[in-house]
């Protein structure tokens, strides 16, 4: 494809006959440190654990989605191929298209996860360049016996299944985890829970494939009620740390406790974790094969969730522009974008080119005629011109669309069918 490199790996196809090269009954997880600013980024790993627990069967071992800033492989050194392939991004990136990246130096904790290999496997950790290629960031030689590899117990939090049933190989696996919440409010999590759960099965395409969806939550408790709220000098102790004001944004609601994020999700299967926000305050973030944050109680929660899960599991990219961010540059405008639902027309043909009616002009013009059209609509990711979106307005524009348009819930479908096959 179009300025990305693919590297030198070798995808074969998965077969039974390496089902024995891992245990899919354990996960084998990386924590690492993310260090740099605006002009360089190193990494640095600070553990490998392993524990009880199944994320991926073997039907889910290489991602066929390009999305991401980061991509990750289990190389086999022997045979030279790839057992495992997934993209992820990071609070890190976002935090190097701020003003205060041109000066400062910051590290931000991130984690990774595959199924435990049973044989010595090569971990390799990419990062995507502005140009669209991706270079080599670091690597690791994984040894199944190594002594070093933590043994990590999970915890033994309330938990609860709210949809579906359990069977992490062939379901969607969704899980909330309570952040803000003391021990005596666990049941309001889990009623926002399921009160947030029909919200998001009665959306397309979720809708569709709500008998392949199973959800869960878990009620790991905090010392105060709420998140961080700066501007209103409230701060607070809790288990996953959540702050308003990320970035000097006020609706802008993240953790940059990563690695307690996957210790509580340790405790239950999870291809994608929703870090649940005590709070009727607006706000959320979402960040690629990363995880979700909302809040449970305003009014608009709902919706906030099903755009940020958009993000943070779809890969999708905003689709609104002329609002308060604090990035620079986000998107490269002379290469195509990896966000499946934004392009800058570079190479059209990689994307949404194919859904688009032999009638419809490129690029579209925002007229009535053309509202429940898809088409290629200038304005997105954040400015107004050179990026354009499918449609104009969809889920990851307002929360008044009225839902995901034909390209998102494209994307969103296929995911859900990678993560269930």
């Amino acid at each position: 494809m179009t300025g990305v490199f693919v590297g030198l790996f070798f995808c074969a196809p998965f077969t039974h006959a390496q089902n024995d090269r891992f245990d899919w009954d354990r996960t084998l997880r990386v924590d690492f440190v993310l260090v740099g600013n605006l002009h360089y980024q190193k990494a640095y790993v600070s553990k490998i654990r392993t524990y009880n627990g199944s994320n991926a069967g073997s039907n889910q071992m290489i991602s066929p989605f390009d999305y991401g800033e980061y991509r990750y492989f289990l190389i086999d050194p022997e045979r030279g191929d790839t057992l495992f392939k997934r993209g992820f991004s990071t609070l890190f990136e976002e935090w190097r298209t701020i003003d205060e990246a041109k000066e400062k130096e910051r590290a931000f904790q991130q984690s990774i996860e595959m199924p435990m290999p049973l044989i010595p496997v090569k971990l390799v950790v990419e990062s995507r360049l502005r140009n669209g290629r991706f270079v080599a960031l670091f690597h690791e030689e994984v040894l199944p016996d190594d002594l070093s590899i933590n043994r990590f117990q999970p915890f033994d939090f309330p938990s609860q299944v709210i949809h579906g049933t359990n069977q992490p190989h062939k379901n969607f696996d969704l899980l909330f985890l309570a952040e803000g919440y003391q021990a005596g409010q666990a049941d309001l999590f889990f009623s926002q829970v399921e009160k947030l759960t029909t919200k998001l099965l009665a959306t397309e395409p979720y809708k569709t494939f709500k008998d392949r969806i199973t959800v869960r939550a878990v009620a790991a408790p905090s010392k105060h009620s709420g998140p961080d709220d700066p501007r209103a000098d409230e701060w607070r102790s809790t288990i996953l740390s959540s702050s308003f004001n990320t970035f000097g944004v006020d609706r802008y609601l993240e953790t940059e406790a990563t690695w307690k994020v996957y210790d509580v999700a340790a405790q239950a299967p999870h291809d994608h974790i929703i870090v649940l926000v005590n709070s009727d305050k607006y706000g959320g973030g979402g960040i690629y094969n990363h995880f979700s944050v909302v809040t449970a109680g305003h009014r608009n929660s709902g919706t906030v969730l099903i755009h940020e899960l958009g993000h943070g599991f779809g890969g999708l990219g905003d689709e609104y522009f002329g609002v308060d961010v604090s990035y620079n540059d986000f998107i490269n405008l002379e290469i195509e974008p990896w966000q499946p639902n934004l392009t800058t027309l570079v190479d059209f043909d990689r994307k949404w080119k194919h859904m688009l009616a032999p009638e419809i002009p490129i690029p579209t013009p925002v007229r009535p005629m053309y509202k429940n059209t898809t088409g290629v609509f200038e304005g997105g990711g954040y400015v107004r011109k050179g990026v354009f979106r499918p449609a104009i307005n969809c889920r990851m524009r307002t929360n008044e669309a009225a839902g995901f348009c034909e390209v998102c819930t494209d994307v969103i479908k296929r995911k859900i069918q990678f993560h269930t096959q």
